[in-house]
């Protein structure tokens, strides 16, 4: 028998992410990570640990991050994965987010991106050109956050 195991990942004041796992037996404090993307090794090696090889199934729920909200200016760190992709300017606009913590950004000159919340320095609208801002609110229909 598979057992499934829900994570929820929380944000700690520091931008690290706790994760926690729940099963049967409760709460399982999985550990801390400052990287979206070692979150699925994480929850599936403390699943493994405690309750066998191949025996969960792990699904996680990421929360939002607080320091990012739709409408949030945001300069990328990292690329996209789209490698044709150029940009203008570095700034983007926070548009949504996903489940599992992914953060859906909006550039101009491109569709939307993915980013890690990680990867994303927020920037107050004051540091973004006034026509890129002005174009930003005309596209995504989201007043730049504060």
């Amino acid at each position: 028998m598979v057992l499934r195991i829900t994570g929820r990942v929380r944000y700690d004041p520091d931008r690290s992410m706790r994760l926690l796992l729940t099963g049967p037996d409760g709460q399982i404090d999985a550990g801390s990570t400052r990287r979206t993307a070692d979150l699925g090794r994480m929850a599936r090696d403390a699943a493994e640990r405690h309750y066998g090889p191949d025996a969960t199934e792990v699904s996680l729920l990421v929360d939002r991050p607080p320091w990012l909200r739709e409408g949030t200016v945001v300069r990328p760190v990292a690329p996209s994965d789209d490698p044709g992709e150029t940009h203008e300017h570095p700034y983007g606009q926070v548009v949504g987010f996903l489940p599992v913590g992914g953060v859906l950004v909006w550039r101009p000159g491109t569709s939307v991106e993915v980013h890690a919340p990680e990867d994303l320095v927020p920037c107050g609208p004051e540091s973004v050109p006034p026509a890129v801002l002005r174009d930003m609110t005309a596209r995504t229909g989201i007043t730049p956050a504060r």
